[in-house]
């Protein structure tokens, strides 16, 4: 998916100009956010019809790990959904107008939207196949350690340290790992790693661009997490309050402009994997369950 061309108009941002060396988001109206979320909710429908379409089947085990990786980006897209302001999937006496709302869940779907594309891109062979599946585990098995260590719980932890064991010698036993830089072999038998592709290979891989990368990741995290750009500038005219204000405002139609421009290629990617999924999509009518009534099934309405 190629990244758009004007160097001031990032993907997902719906052509709108993004100033990068500015702390504020465009000035936009409640028109403009109206339209952006309902852009996205049609993107979120058609991703939760496609994901529920059709029953089990076989695939290649990069399909099928993908598969659950789309899951958990509609999880976050459905949450999103449910906590944008003035939704249809919700129904509410209050509006509460804070970016940080969805900030945490765009950034794991742009997160998820590199992961997804790393893990359902078709290996050269099935060494590598193997590979990236290790590296994955390793990463994992090195988490659950550090969680069971922290906890106290020794068997648990010392369980996981006996699969890093293992995960390891199957790496360095693999050839297509082996043919890997050095540095980056030692590097990965750390267990710190998710992927075997860096960040910036990720990126060039979908098509996005470093810098509108690092700028959404940096501002969605500012308002994930309790950081200064997130309380510095709190103002009278209601601005990290909750109450509807410009600046607020700008960034949630912003980043659900940049939600739907992750999470429909992913769509699009699954039903290229499963080509008869492609008749659930059908915009905002497209049906799936649970969801609202609009969407449900007929036999789910009964």
């Amino acid at each position: 998916m190629p990244s758009q061309g004007n160097s001031n108009i990032p993907p997902g941002s719906g052509g709108i100009e993004i100033d990068l060396d500015s702390e504020e988001p465009p000035k936009l109206t409640l028109e403009d956010y109206t339209k952006a979320l309902a852009e996205f909710d049609a993107a979120v429908c058609e991703a939760l019809a496609v994901g529920q379409a059709g029953g089990p089947r076989e695939a290649v085990p990069y399909f099928g790990y993908g598969t659950h990786i789309f899951t958990r980006l509609c999880a976050h897209a459905v949450a999103i959904m449910r906590a944008a302001p003035r939704s249809r999937w919700v129904q509410s006496d209050s509006e509460f107008w804070d970016f940080s709302a969805i900030a945490g869940h765009v950034r794991a779907l742009i997160e998820g939207y590199l992961l997804f594309a790393y893990i359902v891109d078709t290996p050269e062979s099935y060494d590598e196949w193997r590979a990236k599946l290790n590296v994955m585990h390793l990463y994992d098995c090195s988490r659950r350690q550090r969680l069971f260590a922290g906890l106290g719980h020794k068997d648990q932890r010392d369980g996981f340290k006996v699969q890093a064991t293992d995960l390891r010698s199957r790496l360095t036993g693999n050839p297509w790992f082996t043919q890997l830089d050095e540095k980056l072999r030692k590097k990965l038998l750390e267990g710190n790693e998710l992927t075997i592709w860096t960040r910036n290979e990720q990126l060039e891989h979908v098509g996005m661009e470093p810098k509108y990368f690092y700028w959404m990741w940096d501002t969605l995290s500012q308002h994930t997490h309790v950081l200064t750009f997130s309380f510095y500038r709190l103002e009278a005219n209601g601005r990290g309050t909750s109450i509807m204000n410009e600046v607020d405002l700008g960034y949630l139609t912003v980043f659900l402009q940049a939600a739907t421009w992750v999470l429909t290629p992913c769509t699009d990617t699954m039903v290229e994997m499963f080509p008869d999924k492609a008749d659930a999509r059908k915009g905002l009518d497209s049906k799936f369950s649970p969801g609202p009534r609009r969407n449900l099934p007929k036999h789910k309405k009964r």
